[in-house]
């Protein structure tokens, strides 16, 4: 008991971070890290998060594991909030992977008198990271906890994709919104909730590495990036090109083979369902394409790159030892390994998420796939039309999005086809989006002169500062541990 009531009377800044995704652990963990240079280390971490967010020093409640990997946000066409019970029923047929978890969780909550346990640490803000109808349902109990107690309620923020579908009641439970696709509220009133607009992290990442490789350090500041909004891909297309000639040199990969960049997913379940159909397409495609060429191609004119990360490399690795592949395969690992080798590939097929951004940035066009049953599959795109970010900001199809049943050898192998034999048909989803260019990072400084080169946020700085200046904004307890007369009559008396 003693050591429960030292924890929470601890000094310095206290923020609850609860994470409600299995991506939003590497947000959270990210935005840790940037935080606690931000404030020098003085700030204490509470709330919920997996392995990235523990690592970084959090004091986890409940883990980001229980949650799909990929969750579900409705987002247009229908009523979708925390009152459509249909919608987020436990047992809803349809949604059930997304929802069982969301009511376990709020299941922990209750059992475990949770709110009271956050209010004890009396944090300076508390943040929620995705899902946006669990988030809901834990800041309205948070609201009202504080309602009931002569405690002064925190500032309660969410950091989600939409900003679209709030309305003014939210106001009694949530002060700010942090969002990362720039799709504006259509409303008859023109209320818009208070909000920032943070932009698609995995965009700047992708083009501060290409600039900083190879000689664009001229756009790039510590915590923005210079885009040409009018001529994005010509500009950056020599930042490309050299990146491309390095990966190959590294790897000795001949300039005329042609690489095929097959990113299988983030975690164990999405390799397991995903290399099976890959292996099966990259085959497909060596064979047809050697036969086609009559003896002026053979397989080594082909290579195929799979990018992981620290959690998918060996079971990547165990997997395709034991299947058959008709041409090179290299297996890489890391951040930096898989930027270089997307400007270094030809075609791409991902698993769906941010690397779908990141292939954008080095003009690789992408066929997105992903694993759903067939309700879901039927669901989702009958209420948001496009499960992909960069899909949904261009509202149209330019990444051909393959789901479910429909993601076979035979139909990934046509797609690829079409943009090896035509590269008109390869360049036209690049062509499409570059209108787009402008929107994907939250504007810092327009260039108001003949230049085009406006400059933009870094989504990392913004979110982190923005974070980190509300925080600032509570006044922090002025005494250490050691200087509290009430905790110090609470230790017991040295003999």
């Amino acid at each position: 008991m003693l050591n429960k009531v030292l924890r929470q009377f601890s000094s310095g800044h206290v923020i609850c971070v609860l994470a409600n995704s299995q991506k939003a652990d590497r947000v959270g963990a990210e935005l840790m890290r940037n935080l606690k240079k931000l404030s020098g280390g003085e700030i204490k971490f509470i709330g919920s998060g997996g392995k990235g967010m523990e690592n970084e020093g959090l004091e986890a409640f409940y883990s980001t594991n229980v949650f799909h990997p990929k969750p579900f946000v409705p987002f247009r066409g229908a009523v979708s909030d925390e009152g459509n019970l249909w919608l987020w029923l436990k047992m809803n047929p349809v949604t059930k992977n997304y929802t069982r978890p969301m009511h376990e969780v709020m299941k922990y909550i209750k059992e475990n008198d949770l709110v009271q346990k956050i209010q004890n640490y009396r944090p300076g803000l508390i943040l929620t990271l995705d899902h946006d109808i669990l988030s809901f349902k834990i800041h309205k109990q948070m609201s009202q906890a504080y309602k009931n107690s002569s405690l002064v309620r925190p500032k309660q923020v969410h950091y989600g994709r939409f900003i679209n579908r709030y309305a003014p009641y939210q106001l009694d439970y949530l002060d700010h919104v942090l969002y990362t696709i720039p799709i504006e509220p259509r409303d008859w009133n023109n209320f818009k909730f208070p909000s920032t607009y943070i932009g698609q992290n995995a965009f700047e990442k992708a083009y501060r590495f290409l600039l900083e490789r190879n000689g664009g350090d001229h756009l790039l500041t510590s915590n923005s990036v210079k885009v040409n909004r009018d001529h994005f891909y010509s500009e950056t297309e020599q930042y490309i090109e050299a990146e491309r000639k390095t990966f190959r040199k590294t790897h000795e990969i001949p300039e005329s083979a042609t690489v095929l960049f097959f990113a299988p997913g983030s975690n164990e379940s999405e390799v397991k369902w995903t290399l099976p159909i890959l292996n099966k397409t990259a085959n497909k495609f060596v064979e047809h394409h050697v036969s086609a060429s009559k003896g002026q191609k053979n397989p080594d004119d082909f290579c195929v790159v799979i990018p992981t990360n620290k959690d998918t490399f060996k079971h990547v690795n165990d997997i395709i030892k034991v299947q058959g592949w008709k041409c090179r395969v290299i297996v890489l690992e890391g951040d930096e390994q898989k930027r270089s080798a997307q400007a270094g590939s030809d075609l791409a097929i991902s698993h769906n998420g941010d690397i779908v951004t990141e292939c954008l940035v080095n003009q690789l066009s992408t066929v997105v796939i992903q694993n759903m049953r067939k309700l879901e599959f039927y669901f989702v795109l009958a209420w948001n039309r496009f499960n992909n970010d960069m899909n949904i900001i261009a509202d149209g199809d330019l990444f051909p999005e393959i789901y479910e049943g429909q993601c076979h050898a035979d139909k990934l192998l046509l797609l690829l086809n079409k943009w090896y034999e035509s590269p008109a048909h390869k360049f036209w989803p690049l062509q499409g989006f570059e209108s787009h260019i402008h929107r994907m990072l939250p504007m810092k400084t327009r260039e108001m002169g003949m230049g085009t080169h406006h400059e933009y946020y870094s989504p990392d700085y913004l979110f982190s500062n923005t974070v980190w200046e509300f925080l600032k904004q509570v006044p922090q307890r002025p005494f250490a541990e050691d200087q509290n007369l009430f905790i110090q009559n609470l230790s017991p008396k040295s003999a």
